[in-house]
C-alpha cells in the first residue's frame, strides 16, 4: 500500500480548550492540565476528534470543492499530547475513498477510513444551533454499572465563527450538519457516556444527502457493554447520520488513605525525630509518606510543582487532626527558583524522601527508546543529583548527618516486558546512591526496591492489589531507621 504524506498539523493547549468550546466537551482530561496530571496519561491529550478534524481540514484543503462525507471510519490508537508533531498519511482506496493515518514520532495514532459523495455545489448551513454555553459545563460521573441501556437526546453545539476560525476549509466544503455530528461524537463520550472518566476508541458513522436538514438535536442509546474492557458501544442517530461510537471507562485518580488511618497504623512518636522534606508529596508515595512521618510525630515539607490544590488538601487535612505538614514549590526539573534547603525556617532537615517522577511509560521502540530512558534519567538522576548537590553546598547540612531515601524498583529483579527504560534508569539510582554513600559516610542513603502499589500510575494496570500501600511504605520507612549511622 502507497501513504503519501499530506501535512502536518500541532495542536497546542489554547487550541485544545477553543476546540472544547467548538464542540462542549470539556472533559478535564483535554482542558484541565492539573487534573490530567493525575489520568492515565499524565497529561492533557487533544480531543481525539480535533485530529478528525485538523485531518479533515487538510483533505478539503487539497480536494478544494464541496463535497458530502458518504461515510467516515475512525480508531484511536494512542492518545496525541499538546505540541505533538502530527504528521498525515492518505492512500487512495477508491474514487472517492481514502485512507488516512495519523503518526506521532513514527507511531499510529488515528487510522481514518473515508468515503465522499460530490456535493451539488449548494453547501448546507445549520439554521439552528446551541451556543456556546457562559459557564463550562461538568461532564457527568458515571461508573460502568450505570450505562446499560442509558439514552438520551441533546442538542448539538454549533458555532460557525469559531469553526470558520479553527477550520477554514472544512466549514468551507463539508455540509455544516456533518461538521455538527461528529462533534457531537466527542461531546456524548466526553460528557455524557462515559462522561468524566472517558477514553474516545473510535466511531463509524454514515450519512445520508440531506441538504435541507438542520436538526440540532442527536439522539444516542448504550446498545453493548464489556466489563472485561470497560467498554461500552453506543449507537448514534440524527437525521442525516446514523452510526456507533466505542468508548472506554478510564480508572479514575486514586485516593490514597485518610490520614486518621494512618494515627491507627503508626505509633505515636515513631518518627517524632524527623523533619523531612519529601519531594514529589502531593500525591501517590509521596502523599503516604508525609501521611506517616506526621501521624508517628514527625514533621513534613512536601513539595509540589502543579499540584498546588492537592498539596493544600493533604496539609490541611493532617494539621486538622493535630499532625505537622506544610508545602513548598518545587520543580526538580529547574530546581534553582527555590531556597529547598530552608524549608524549616528554624530547624535543620534530617530526612529526605525523593518520590519525583515523569508518568512511567513503556518505550515505544522494539528494544530501546533512548527518549523515554533520559526522560526518566531527568527525574530520576539528574533531578535528584541538583537536590543532592543543593544540599552538600550547605554547611549546615555537609558536616552533619542528613537521611537520603531514594527508592527503585523490584523490576531489577522481576523484570517487565516493555519497561527497559525505566528498569535501566532505577538501575543508574542504585549505582549512583552506593557512589554518594561511599563520598559521603556521614549521610544514610536508603535506595529499597519497592513493590508495584495502588497509585495514579498504576491504577489502569489489571492487578489484584494484595499490598497496601501504606503498609508497604511503613516497611520501607521503619527499616530505615534501623540503618547503622556513620558519624
Amino acid at each position: 500500500m502507497s501513504w503519501n504524506k499530506i501535512g502536518v498539523f500541532q495542536v497546542d493547549q489554547t487550541t485544545s480548550c477553543r476546540f472544547a468550546q467548538v464542540s462542549g466537551d470539556y472533559n478535564p482530561l483535554h482542558v484541565d492540565s492539573i487534573l490530567a496530571r493525575r489520568y492515565q496519561f499524565g497529561s492533557t491529550v487533544i480531543h481525539g476528534v480535533c485530529g478528525v478534524f485538523k485531518t479533515l481540514d487538510l483533505v478539503c484543503g487539497n480536494l478544494g470543492r464541496p463535497v458530502s462525507i458518504a461515510s467516515i471510519k475512525v480508531q484511536f490508537s494512542r492518545p496525541i499530547l499538546p505540541d505533538d508533531n502530527v504528521e498525515v498519511f492518505s492512500h487512495q482506496s477508491a474514487a472517492h475513498g481514502l485512507k488516512l493515518r495519523l503518526l506521532v514520532h513514527g507511531k499510529r495514532a488515528q487510522d481514518i477510513d473515508l468515503e465522499w459523495m460530490e456535493g451539488s455545489g449548494r453547501k448546507p448551513e445549520m439554521a439552528k444551533y446551541i451556543s456556546i454555553p457562559a459557564d463550562r459545563p461538568q461532564p457527568v460521573d458515571l461508573q460502568f454499572e450505570d450505562v446499560d441501556a442509558l439514552e438520551s437526546q441533546f442538542g448539538l453545539v454549533w458555532d460557525p465563527d469559531s469553526m470558520q476560525l479553527m477550520f477554514p476549509h472544512v466549514k468551507k466544503y463539508l455540509p455544516d450538519n456533518q461538521s455538527a455530528v461528529l462533534l457531537g461524537l466527542t461531546n456524548i463520550v466526553g460528557m455524557q457516556c462515559p462522561g468524566l472518566h472517558s477514553v474516545f476508541a473510535g466511531f463509524n458513522v454514515h450519512f445520508v444527502q440531506n441538504e435541507s436538514s438542520s436538526d440540532a438535536k442527536m439522539h444516542f442509546r448504550v446498545i453493548r457493554s464489556d466489563s472485561r474492557f470497560s467498554m461500552v458501544t453506543i449507537s448514534i442517530s440524527h437525521n442525516t447520520a446514523s452510526g456507533e461510537v466505542t468508548a472506554l471507562f478510564r480508572p479514575k485518580p486514586v485516593s490514597q488513605e485518610k490520614y486518621t488511618e494512618f494515627q491507627a497504623l503508626v505509633s505515636r512518636h515513631q518518627f517524632a525525630d524527623q523533619q523531612a522534606l519529601v519531594i514529589g508529596g502531593s500525591r501517590g508515595i509521596g502523599e503516604v509518606t508525609a501521611k506517616l512521618i506526621a501521624a508517628g510525630g514527625g514533621h513534613s515539607v512536601i513539595t509540589y510543582h502543579q499540584g498546588k490544590d492537592d498539596a493544600t488538601r493533604i496539609v490541611n487535612e493532617i494539621r486538622s487532626h493535630g499532625g505537622k505538614c506544610d508545602k513548598i514549590s518545587y520543580n526538580v526539573l529547574s530546581p534553582l527558583k527555590t531556597d529547598i534547603t530552608s524549608c524549616f525556617p528554624d530547624k535543620r532537615i534530617t530526612h529526605i524522601y525523593y518520590f519525583a517522577s515523569p508518568l512511567i511509560e513503556k518505550g515505544d521502540h522494539l528494544i530501546w527508546d533512548e527518549a523515554v530512558f533520559q526522560k526518566f534519567c531527568s527525574y530520576y538522576i539528574t533531578g535528584f543529583a541538583n537536590l543532592i548537590e543543593r544540599f552538600l553546598s550547605d554547611t549546615a547540612y555537609s558536616k552533619n548527618i542528613l537521611t537520603v531515601f531514594a527508592p527503585s524498583t523490584i523490576f531489577l529483579e522481576q523484570p517487565q516486558k516493555g519497561f527497559n527504560e525505566y528498569i535501566a534508569s532505577k538501575a543508574a539510582v542504585e549505582a549512583f546512591v552506593r557512589q554518594l554513600a561511599t563520598k559521603y559516610p556521614n549521610w544514610v542513603f536508603y535506595a529499597p526496591r519497592l513493590p508495584r502499589m495502588l497509585t495514579d500510575q498504576t491504577s489502569g494496570l489489571a492487578t489484584n492489589w494484595t499490598q497496601n500501600t501504606a503498609e508497604v511504605m511503613l516497611d520501607a520507612l521503619s527499616l530505615m531507621n534501623c540503618l547503622p549511622v556513620r558519624k
